[in-house]
């Protein structure tokens, strides 16, 4: 069974999810797989688009193997170079978002129109390490900033949520306006998810 977009990359977010924290106790490991990682996204600086992404995790099986074999890190051992290759999959696939952020926003935007969507997911990241998320009211431009961060000093991580003023025509920031609310950091995942859906209903007003 061919594996399609959406769950090919929920594998790779998994294996990024599963790979970092486990490696981030012990600095010279995580400095290796960090390193492999990119230079395995490397290999893939042909792949311009997603669906070019997902047909390579497919054809090209051995990727993590040759870069390994390649550059010989010394703690190969006790690499996983399956979870390793999809975690550098999951690092090309967020660098061709960045690159492509402002044409796939405008692509979510038109779609949401056309289907007469209330909000819209204009950006999203997702990474072991914290979460970007910009929802904007189509009709209004007004938009929901949530994002997560975890720090190596800090047992939980912390939610921050604010919300801002994008243009409804193109959905771009308008960064000389103040935020409608300015940052508000949550201590939970649920009080920052209670949060989120307070702010849809008091900004999601017409």
């Amino acid at each position: 069974m061919v594996v399609g977009h959406a769950e090919a990359i929920a594998a790779w977010r998994r294996a990024e999810a599963r790979v970092y924290p486990s490696v981030m106790i012990n600095a010279a490991l995580y400095e290796q797989y960090v390193t492999t990682v990119r230079a395995i996204a490397e290999e893939l600086a042909d792949v311009r688009t997603d669906e070019e992404l997902v047909r390579a995790w497919h054809e090209r099986r051995d990727i993590a193997t040759d870069v390994v074999s390649r550059t010989a890190p010394s703690m190969r051992a006790v690499m996983d170079l399956s979870a390793l290759r999809d975690a550098a999959f999951c690092h090309r696939h967020r660098q061709l978002t960045r690159e492509r952020g402002k044409e796939i926003a405008r692509e979510r935007l038109e779609r949401a129109r056309r289907e007469g969507d209330e909000w819209v997911v204009l950006f999203e990241d997702v990474t072991p390490l914290g979460s970007q998320r910009l929802e904007m009211h189509v009709r209004s431009g007004r938009a929901i900033h949530a994002s997560s961060r975890s720090e190596m000093d800090s047992p939980s991580p912390a939610f921050d949520l604010e919300v801002v003023q994008l243009d409804p025509a193109t959905g771009a920031w308008l960064v000389d306006q103040p935020p409608l609310m300015p940052t508000r950091t949550c201590h939970s995942h649920e009080e920052w998810e209670a949060r989120i859906q307070q702010a849809r209903a008091t900004f999601g007003r017409n």
